[in-house]
């Protein structure tokens, strides 16, 4: 018999059990009596059989991979989630099938089309500000979820709380002398976006403080977004801008160095700037930002996603992710 011939179904022959026995041998199954272990793996020595992944996917109707959802591959946050990810599942030889989603009507549509693909174990969903409703009709599905950057208690769920990291930058902004601060906002009606703007509110109000509504810019929350609100803020007359400027991610704190600077301005000096993420571009820039742990957030999704996948939760597994304050220059 030929080296590459050999398959699952000529050792179960040769080894005088079924298909199955095999297959729950090659996933170290404890169904299995010592005795008929022994004899297949003794048999798979003689044959010199190297189990085959898509045959042992098959005799555990396992796919071996999970889905992973993200609304887009290039932004900065996205690729320090994606390189968590990954390297959780390369630990565990599990294979990645990634899906860009965006946030729309159809969103819940495409999601479980890829459910009822059948390609994946589980899913990860990153950032995906799944609403009330189609958190229903996903729960009806009999798939393990997990969602990365969302809070809820009814998946499997690990956050990070945005009212306290927006607090945490406009309470430094204000220890530093600063009263009259700009806030640039992500998408409006994001919960990312209405969860920084109630921490803003909440700590200004707490120095009885207000937000200048000209100073409080909408975008998303990408680099030129961040320009062009820094664009419309420097257009109003010099008295009335900001002293400091909170940008709720650091690639719009970005858009906001380089608006700045076209009018030769720099940070802290003519007007301080704070991000949020602390993207790997933050620290060449010496930006003071608000540090999210993305890599450890995708890590973590992978790892309790495979625990969800394999029967090893009994509960809902939910956990709120530390951020910190990182000091550098332009604040």
């Amino acid at each position: 018999m030929a080296k590459d011939k050999v398959n699952i179904y000529d050792v179960a022959e040769k080894a005088g059990v079924g298909i199955g026995t095999v297959s729950r041998v090659l996933n170290n199954s404890s169904k299995v009596k010592d005795e008929t272990r022994d004899k297949v793996l003794k048999v798979m020595k003689e044959l010199n059989y190297r189990p085959n992944k898509v045959a042992q996917n098959l005799a555990s109707q396992k796919a071996n991979a999970v889905g992973v959802i993200v609304p887009t591959f290039i932004d900065h946050f996205f690729v320090e989630v994606l390189k968590g990810i990954q390297d959780a599942l390369e630990e565990e030889k599990i294979d990645l099938v990634l899906y860009k989603i965006d946030k729309d009507q159809q969103m819940m549509d495409k999601i479980l089309d890829i459910v009822h693909s059948k390609k994946v174990d589980g899913i990860a969903a990153v950032t995906m500000d799944i609403c009330e409703h189609d958190y229903q009709t996903l729960l009806k599905e009999d798939i393990p979820v997990v969602l990365a950057d969302e809070d809820s208690p009814d998946f499997h769920s690990i956050h990070l709380d945005d009212v306290k990291g927006a607090e945490m930058a406009v309470e430094y902004l204000i220890e530093q002398g600063h009263q009259n601060i700009s806030f640039v906002n992500g998408i409006k009606e994001s919960q990312h976006g209405i969860n920084r703007l109630k921490g803003v509110k909440n700590i200004l109000a707490k120095n009885n403080l207000s937000l200048n509504p000209d100073l409080l810019k909408f975008g998303d929350f990408h680099t030129e977004d961040g320009y062009q609100s820094m664009q419309e803020i420097l257009e109003l007359p010099e008295p009335k801008w900001p002293s400091a400027v909170f940008a709720a991610s650091d690639n719009q704190a970005i858009g906001v160095l380089q608006a700045m600077e076209e009018k030769f301005l720099t940070a802290p000096d003519d007007i301080a700037v704070v991000g949020y993420d602390n993207i790997e571009l933050a620290k060449y820039l010496k930006l003071t930002t608000i540090w999210q742990p993305m890599y450890q957030l995708g890590h973590l999704s992978i790892e309790v996603l495979l625990k969800a996948i394999n029967g090893e939760l009994n509960e809902i597994y939910q956990k709120e992710l530390e951020l910190k304050l990182i000091k550098r220059e332009t604040a």
